[in-house]
């Protein structure tokens, strides 16, 4: 069973310009819109590679049950706390001369302690000691910095595994509960480190960093530049994909996607590794944030480069 975790989801609305120019008029060329936030993208991923998931979370006023009504029908299962507000709508700008995307994102509603509390009663009715629970993306700020280290925490006490996909204060605090599984970014382990790390030595030193902290399954994405993994039996480098890239929105959590699946559905390491950076390569193709084609994957599984570095 797979949980998602979704404290601050949202509509993402994507415009593509010919070329954005500031303090000009843009002349919209397309728009889409799909339903967000990471871990609602992460079941999204999921239910294209097979692998069912009940997505949780906070979702408020009209939108929130857009969000609710479109993950049905995706045939993704929900149980989300209703709390006050409106579920935020985030904008995505694609500047098609450039290649390159722009993001305004709103801050979302806030979650009282009560809701919170309700939250972890949906938790406690749906975890097993065979359950993994995404924990993913931003929160509201009235829950406070320490509330993915409280989720992770809980989660793991009752027997799940936790896969741990958040920045900045959520990150440092939400380590100190020791999730199973991390994928932070080059930017977001320069922040945590206060360093450039920009070499193999210093990111196998990173990892090595938070295994000893005893995190057992370490990734760490670059985007264009590939990824890395690292566990106690060994550390590899993955090379990127060369592909004809739309919208990098995404990319990150169709990586995280396509680990859980590999974990559940018992892929030995380098298939693992090889799903992930194909369906995250993947996802940087398609317009708007959806997931790719599972045939897309399936092209290019055999194209992914490994490197064991130890």
């Amino acid at each position: 069973m797979v949980l998602t975790v979704t404290l601050n989801p949202a509509i993402d609305k994507t415009i593509e310009l010919e070329k954005l120019v500031p303090r000009s008029l843009n002349k919209v060329l397309c728009t889409h819109q799909d339903v967000g936030g990471k871990g609602i993208n992460v079941s999204r991923v999921l239910r294209m590679l097979g692998t069912d998931s009940l997505a949780l979370g906070f979702i408020a006023g009209q939108a929130g049950r857009f969000i609710e009504d479109k993950l049905r029908e995706m045939d993704i299962d929900t149980a989300f706390v209703e709390i006050d507000g409106e579920t935020r709508t985030n904008l995505k700008i694609f500047d098609q001369s450039e290649k390159e995307i722009t993001e305004i994102n709103e801050p979302g509603a806030n979650a009282t302690e009560e809701n919170l509390l309700k939250l972890i009663d949906v938790l406690n009715d749906n975890i097993s000691k065979d359950t993994i629970v995404v924990l993913s993306g931003s929160a509201p700020k009235s829950l406070g910095d320490d509330v993915y280290e409280k989720l992770t925490s809980h989660s793991r006490s009752l027997g799940a595994k936790v896969f741990l996909d958040v920045d900045g204060k959520w990150f440092n605090q939400g380590i100190k509960a020791k999730p199973d599984f991390i994928k932070p970014n080059r930017s977001e382990l320069e922040h945590y480190f206060g360093e450039k790390i920009d070499n193999d030595e210093k990111m196998i030193s990173a990892i090595q960093y938070f295994l000893e902290l005893g995190i057992e399954n370490v990734f760490v994405t670059l985007g264009t530049e590939g990824a890395y993994f690292g566990s106690d039996s060994a550390i590899y480098k993955m090379e990127p994909l060369e592909v004809d890239a739309h919208s990098s929105v995404g990319a990150g959590d169709a990586f995280v996607g396509a680990v859980v699946h590999a974990v559940c559905t018992e892929l030995d390491i380098e298939s693992l590794l090889k799903l992930a950076v194909a369906t995250s390569a993947g996802a940087v193709t398609t317009i708007g944030t959806k997931p790719p084609e599972y045939g897309w994957i399936e092209a290019h599984f055999d194209k992914v480069k490994l490197k064991k570095i130890n």
